[in-house]
């Protein structure tokens, strides 16, 4: 269990200094005479681990490059810059939860052959523990990418207002009670689904993305209930009267297994979602310009 926490650490330290703001820009220049038009678009995407990831003209760039673009609005700048840093942290705080809970999953399965209500009791600590810790993690990855979604919207709309010809639209994300609802806006309204089926209609390419996401949501929305389904169960076998006995129930390692696979795959799906929508956004807002990575 040590060697595999050592491991983790190790290789949360190794991705947050590959993204870190020391990474230096080669070949482009930020600023070509101070003329907005002239500026790139700039993509976010995440990656697996949820971290973002920047892309001008269809190739990846570094975070130091998309602040110094962002510096016509010093203020935006900054946030994004600090903003990163805490996206980078939470996901460093979620796979340490997460390796926790692994470890604790390794502890009770070298001791299945013996459980008894210490190791079920040491286990059960360890899981609630990296559980909460990744939930943490979780959650300052996610407002930390929501608040960049919008410094990079806003940035994105600064630079090409005076070309658009149509309403630019934007996107939110945000928590539900079975996983995560994506949002579309143009402007500060929120817009209906007769809308947006109108755009799709109008907009091939936005439609092409926009179906992806969607599927991709639905599959979130899916894994949501089954998560929610393995939670009363891990719940209810907590508090049985078997967790007194000193034969716990071989219902341990799976909840725990199932538990630890649902929040996997559910958050590669939502990351899913969230991206194919930036695509559908970028399509929608900036036609041929918008050159995929």
């Amino acid at each position: 269990m040590v060697k595999l926490l050592r491991i983790f650490s190790a290789l949360v330290i190794f991705l947050i200094s590959q993204q870190s703001f020391s990474q230096n820009s080669e070949g482009r220049s930020f600023f070509k005479n101070n003329y907005y038009p002239d500026y790139p678009v700039v993509l976010l995407r995440e990656n697996f681990f949820g971290n973002p990831v920047y892309f001008i003209e269809g190739e990846k760039v570094s975070a130091r490059e998309v602040r110094a673009y962002m510096e016509i609005m010093p203020g935006d700048a900054n946030d994004f810059s600090q903003t990163h840093t805490k996206a980078l942290t939470g996901t460093g705080v979620l796979l340490t939860g997460q390796a926790v809970v692994l470890g604790a999953l390794g502890y009770a399965y070298d001791n299945r052959n013996r459980l008894n209500n210490q190791i079920v009791l040491n286990w059960f600590v360890a899981t609630t523990a990296g559980g909460v810790g990744g939930a943490i993690g979780r959650s300052m990855n996610r407002q930390g990418v929501r608040k960049i979604n919008g410094l990079i919207d806003n940035h994105n709309y600064l630079i090409r207002q005076e070309d658009l010809n149509k309403p630019y639209l934007k996107m939110d994300f945000r928590s539900n009670f079975l996983g995560e609802k994506i949002d579309i806006y143009d402007g500060p309204n929120l817009l209906s689904k007769d809308r947006i089926d109108l755009y799709k209609e109008t907009y091939p390419e936005f439609a092409e993305y926009y179906r992806k996401s969607q599927r991709n949501q639905n599959w979130s929305l899916a894994i949501g209930i089954l998560d929610l389904a393995s939670t009363f169960v891990f719940v209810g076998y907590i508090l049985s009267p078997q967790i007194q006995s000193s034969a716990p129930s071989n219902l341990l390692l799976p909840l725990t297994i199932a538990s630890f696979g649902t929040t996997i795959s559910g958050g590669i799906f939502r990351r899913a979602a969230r991206n194919q929508t930036r695509m559908a956004l970028m399509k929608f807002n900036f036609g041929e310009e918008f050159r995929e990575p």
